[in-house]
């Protein structure tokens, strides 16, 4: 219209219009934000890389639990090691607390979960050090836990990085250590106790867990294909 007035964009205000796309591209909700989300894995794999700067994008990508895009940015690598070369802090720890409380077993690709336990492997390396960085409880134990599979044996690879983990938070009791505080007594009992309760085929997880959280999930029910038609105009 004649002596309409354009609107006066302020950066702010287009760096969050930005970055509301960049958010539904990574949630992965329809084909096509797979597919862009895919194309951002390609690049800050390729291109920017892994760094302490920007791991908050890729954590943000790898709560996706999409296939496709975890398995870009894996690529050819150990998916266990895929964070090991950022130092933890307790931003990562609760991150990946949050991630697998959300998450029901068997919701989400392997992969994305094998990723978490693998940092998280490297955090409780020395036990104590991890638990004064994110001094976690027994609820955090429980769903660290409930993603193992009992329909398959210790040494599938999602089952021993949990096994792992338990085992390191287990020994946060040692004989030849003073007794810790009652609090991690019962997070130490807690993980040795699911870890038993796994290795023993006689028992069930719901003997250690509460079976509200062994409800499984199906990640093949819910993964959204990229869109790889091409675009007609």
């Amino acid at each position: 219209m004649p002596g309409a007035e354009w609107p006066m964009w302020s950066e702010k205000e287009i760096d969050a219009l930005s970055l509301s796309y960049i958010k539904d591209v990574m949630a992965c909700a329809d084909e096509y934000g797979t597919f862009v989300a895919i194309a951002l894995s390609h690049y800050l794999v390729k291109k920017v890389g892994l760094h302490p700067d920007n791991y908050p994008i890729f954590f943000r990508l790898i709560e996706s639990g999409n296939h496709w895009v975890i398995d870009t940015l894996v690529a050819q690598s150990d998916p266990t090691k895929f964070l090991g070369t950022i130092q933890p802090n307790t931003f990562m720890l609760k991150e990946c607390f949050r991630m697998l409380t959300v998450w029901k077993p068997g919701q989400v690709y392997p992969t994305a979960l094998v990723i978490i336990y693998g940092l998280l492997t490297q955090c409780y390396k020395m036990p104590e050090e991890g638990y004064r960085m994110y001094p976690l409880t027994v609820s955090d134990v429980n769903n660290l836990g409930k993603h193992l599979d009992k329909s398959k044996d210790q040494m599938d690879p999602l089952n021993r990085v949990v096994l792992s983990v338990l085992d390191r938070l287990a020994s946060l009791i040692e004989p030849q250590k003073p007794m810790p505080s009652i609090e991690i007594q019962d997070v130490a009992l807690q993980a040795n106790n699911i870890r038993g309760k796994f290795l023993d085929m006689t028992k069930s997880l719901n003997e250690s867990i509460p079976d509200v959280l062994l409800e499984r999930g199906d990640y093949t029910l819910s993964q959204v294909k990229p869109n790889v038609a091409p675009i007609v105009l």
